[in-house]
């Protein structure tokens, strides 16, 4: 049986589907993945239909972040116009707005792909695909009604997973109306990918330790469980011995929640076995209150480059009361001297536009940044309302937030208001500058909005990329041949961060394709007739 996998998003990190597409490989099927980078178009591509139906796939599956709903719900549209092959959505807000995503999909992955897709290609090769299945973590629509099957206990034993390739033989991409195989392309396969392609994207564990109250993990606990699993040391090492045999990838970048939550003893070995076979710079991220200065040594040893770490305010009460994330700032702080003296990458995440948070509460997290240990860099998203969180839930039971708003924005898309400007420049002015602009806006003036909106046009083209560039050959102990390599492979994603403010040129012009279907196709953003649960 075969099975075409299909994202949706701007760039090509796609790890859970190429997990799931091993996996199909793995149990005698065959995988496609194919890239659709921010598609949503009135008609399907002859390019696409044409790659579709050559292959002829038995299944196939579409993943979706939330900012994706509406571009999944139109290609399911569009692939019903000219196949009768099945349609599966999967992902992140397939899990938390199922009900929701079944009215599009004629089933429904409730829970981790790889042997929930593997057991429907299963059914339907011995059973075929008029049978309904009985199978756990699908949600089925037959004759509109809605069939809920029983979740799946999380899978225990990660390392029974067949490992994600750097890129896989089997992995496609739209580009200029044709459909490309990206390992016979890598150059086009970089063009998409984050950070140029010089990075291979790897997790070590499944899990959150923590429990936000606005992080999507607060609805996916319900079926993820709130355990950490994790991959033993030797599962990753054979992992990245594959990746390591391509030249172009330069770091490794840990997406793990929180790589600290490995204990001692792993972390060492880990590390032996990294620096032995792998040797390459890498990136991880850390919650504050769980960062340890043993641990932090072993990795520095082994060539770790930069640590991502969530602070999301400075202000307790914020963290505390209305995030339900219990890391005082003070841990924040302890935590930043410890990375500044091990001469790591400092990146540091921020939440702004939270109609919750004062502008004194705003202003205490300025403050609070501003006595960090410098240099260090800095990231602020905008607050999402993910369904199914606490903090929607109150903020619904409010009504102060549009219930849908989630779909239509990307994170990083911040408003530019005096204090969000102020807090991103933060690390790369004085102290005294800060205690002079930060002021609430009844006593401001223009010289204060004026100086704040000019030093902050300077410094995100001109300081904060200098300060990156000397802390990243801070963290490579100044090996020019690394240093060399790394900027030239981080040049693009460089260069769309410092044109489009974080946001793609693809994640821009899909935002502008939304509005432009909202306005001409109104159909698309209307909710289908309900339809019987079972």
């Amino acid at each position: 049986m075969k099975c075409l996998l299909i994202s949706l998003q701007a760039n090509a990190y796609v790890a859970g589907l190429k997990y799931i597409a091993a996996q199909v490989r793995a149990r005698g099927h065959d995988a496609k993945i194919l890239l659709l980078p921010g598609y949503l178009e009135p008609e399907l591509h002859p390019a696409i239909e044409d790659f579709i139906r050559d292959y002829d796939p038995d299944l196939t599956g579409i993943s979706l972040m939330s900012i994706e709903f509406y571009s999944a719900k139109n290609l399911s549209y569009l692939l019903r116009e000219k196949f009768q092959t099945p349609i599966i959505w999967g992902g992140v807000h397939a899990i938390v707005k199922p009900e929701e995503c079944i009215k599009y999909a004629d089933y429904i992955c409730y829970g981790e792909g790889e042997n929930t897709v593997v057991s429907l290609l299963d059914h339907f090769r011995d059973k075929g695909k008029d049978l309904v299945p009985a199978l756990p973590n699908i949600w089925i629509r037959h004759n509109e009604t809605v069939i809920k099957q029983d979740a799946a206990p999380p899978i225990a034993e990660l390392d029974h997973l067949p490992y994600q390739e750097y890129l896989p033989q089997y992995y496609y991409g739209f580009h200029n109306n044709k459909i490309y195989n990206f390992a016979s392309a890598p150059r086009l396969f970089r063009k998409y990918a984050l950070y140029g392609g010089t990075c291979h994207m790897m997790i070590t564990t499944r899990g959150c330790p923590f429990n936000c109250g606005y992080c999507a993990n607060a609805s996916l606990v319900s079926v993820y469980g709130r355990k950490v699993r994790e991959r033993s040391v030797e599962n990753c090492i054979e992992e990245l011995k594959e990746v390591r045999k391509d030249d172009f990838v330069l770091y490794i970048n840990f997406q793990d929640d929180c790589f600290f939550v490995h204990n001692k003893e792993w972390i060492k070995r880990f590390c032996e076995e990294y620096k032995k076979h792998i040797n390459l710079p890498f990136i991880v991220r850390a919650i504050p209150t769980m960062l340890d200065k043993e641990k932090l040594s072993l990795l520095k040893d082994a060539g770790l480059s930069i640590v991502v770490m969530g602070v999301q305010s400075g202000s307790d009460h914020v963290n505390f009361n209305i995030y339900d994330r219990k890391v005082p700032f003070a841990t924040v702080k302890n935590a930043a001297v410890l990375i500044s003296e091990f001469k790591a990458v400092p990146y540091y995440e921020m939440i702004v536009d939270n109609p919750y948070e004062t502008e004194e509460n705003m202003m205490e997290t300025i403050s609070a940044m501003s006595r960090l240990t410098r240099p260090y860099t800095i990231s602020l998203a905008h607050l999402t309302f993910f369904p199914g969180t606490p903090l929607t839930q109150k903020a619904l039971d409010d009504k102060i937030i549009n219930p849908e708003a989630y779909l239509n924005r990307y994170m990083v898309d911040i408003d530019y208001t005096y204090l969000n400007k102020l807090l991103y420049i933060t690390p790369y002015i004085p102290k005294s500058f800060i205690n002079l602009l930060n002021r609430p806006s009844k006593s401001r003036n223009l010289t204060h909005s004026l100086l704040t909106h000019v030093l902050f046009f300077i410094i995100k083209r001109t300081v904060e990329p200098a300060v990156y560039m000397f802390l990243i050959a801070r963290s490579l102990n100044y090996n020019m041949n690394q240093v060399i390599r790394t900027f030239s492979g981080y040049w693009r994603s460089a260069l769309s961060k410092l044109l489009f403010n974080y946001l793609s040129k693809s994640d821009l012009q899909y935002s502008k394709k939304l509005t432009y279907f909202r306005k001409h196709r109104p159909s698309l953003f209307e909710s289908d007739p309900h339809i019987t649960e079972k």
